[in-house]
């Protein structure tokens, strides 16, 4: 029995060598799942600690019929591919990231979904609504293009655009 395809954002930062880990990063996703779209690169300061480099962040819109846990499962995996380590520190620098912010599946109620940054976080929504605009987000109704309108508008400005490795 197959299960039904599902569509997830994907929210992937890198400080560490980004030209090096996204593009590697991206080409092992595509083993795992049907990339529909990546956004573009954007250039953010990291938060937390200065004298880091900046991230950079971007979407990618995919389509498995991998279950939620299991998308979080095979993310994690990959960045460890990348050479992540995870330590107690949010805010240390890394060569990847990856977050599972959003997607079609039902969700578990463990799972915290959508990402509470989706409507937070400018470098998370803004490439995010470059590559599912329509999409809703459940906890306000709006499409994710309504909601960069109404209030991340001036980041996306502000951000630049970073050329793709």
């Amino acid at each position: 029995m197959s299960r039904r395809p599902h569509e997830y954002l994907l929210s992937v930062g890198s400080n560490i060598e980004p030209a090096r880990w996204i593009p590697f990063a991206l080409d092992l996703l595509a083993e795992r799942v049907e990339v529909v779209a990546a956004s573009p690169w954007y250039a953010v300061p990291a938060e937390g600690r200065s004298g880091q480099p900046d991230f950079v962040n971007l979407a990618i819109r995919v389509r498995t019929d991998l279950p939620p846990r299991a998308l979080r499962t095979a993310m994690r995996s990959l960045e460890a591919r990348c050479g992540r380590v995870r330590s107690e520190d949010r805010y240390a620098p890394r060569t990847l990231d990856v977050d599972v912010v959003f997607g079609s599946a039902d969700w578990p109620a463990s799972e915290r979904l959508p990402d509470p940054d989706l409507t937070r976080a400018g470098y998370v929504l803004v490439p995010c609504a470059d590559v599912w605009p329509e999409a809703v987000d459940p906890a306000s109704g709006r499409t994710l293009r309504d909601l960069v309108e109404a209030g991340f508008a001036a980041w996306a400005a502000e951000h630049r655009r970073v050329e793709e490795a």
